[in-house]
């Protein structure tokens, strides 16, 4: 394969990596002062950092201390750590679902090509999501956990870079139902029911699909929201799924 490239198309706009460089660094450092705030030790080096420390990171300082500091949990520490925040989430999306009912669902879709990754081993790890379980810290900033049991994904994260995060998990099924348009020009596609962690159903199903390209793939990458949900989370998911597709694609690269 050649050398791996990214590029990413939303509603019409380009995002050049440069971009999505600056909106990892911004979000790197609201995840620290999110972390801090709910009573995490951030540090950097031999030193613990002030919230104004933090403010004058570097992004690859940034980057390394946010990673560092989701590392330092586990799935029982980061429960116990957001306790308050996961709580408030999973009564707002039972408070947008209570008021959606009976209306459609909102939807949001990324667009974007990678070259220099074969089709079949994007696929491939998609179907293990051995990066997403391996080192999602490095994924993506809102990441706080990802497990897998079964079938079923289990994580902690914040939906479209908005408020604060939430405990969700994320079930395949072979049919899924979403106000978007299957294109069939993509041979490969998937989707998941999400569901709060009671088992509750989110209605916030999550769609990919996949097109084979002479030196990479195509995606269209996708996620529902209730009818009432705030429309700068659905906004703001649009580029949380590209971080999280640029990180996934950097992690298969960076493992051959």
């Amino acid at each position: 394969m050649g050398e791996f490239t990214f590029q990413c198309s939303i509603d019409g706009q380009d995002y050049s990596l440069e971009l999505l460089a600056m909106v990892r660094y911004q979000r790197d450092i609201h995840v620290l002062h999110e972390m801090q705030r709910a009573g995490a030790t951030v540090e950097y080096d031999g030193r613990t950092l002030s919230h104004d420390d933090i403010n004058l990171l570097g992004a690859e300082e940034a980057f390394a201390v946010s990673v560092a500091v989701r590392n330092s949990y586990d799935q029982d520490g980061i429960r116990a750590l957001f306790k308050t925040q996961l709580q408030a989430s999973e009564q707002r999306w039972r408070e947008w679902n209570a008021a959606s009912e009976g209306l459609p669902l909102q939807a949001c879709v990324a667009e974007i090509t990678i070259a220099g990754i074969s089709f079949e081993e994007f696929t491939e790890n998609m179907k293990t999501q051995a990066p997403f379980l391996q080192n999602y810290p490095a994924l993506h900033p809102d990441h706080f956990f990802i497990s897998k049991d079964g079938e079923t994904l289990k994580g902690v994260e914040t939906f479209g870079m908005y408020g604060g995060p939430s405990e969700m998990w994320l079930s395949p099924v072979q049919h899924l139902s979403v106000p978007i348009e299957r294109d069939e020009t993509y041979p490969f596609a998937f989707g998941g029911v999400a569901t709060l962690a009671d088992g509750t159903n989110a209605n916030a199903p999550a769609f990919k699909q996949f097109k084979p390209l002479e030196n990479g793939l195509a995606v269209k990458a996708g996620c529902c929201f209730p009818a009432k949900a705030p429309k700068e989370m659905v906004e703001g998911h649009k580029l949380h799924l590209t971080l999280e597709f640029l990180g996934f694609a950097r992690a298969i690269a960076a493992a051959r």
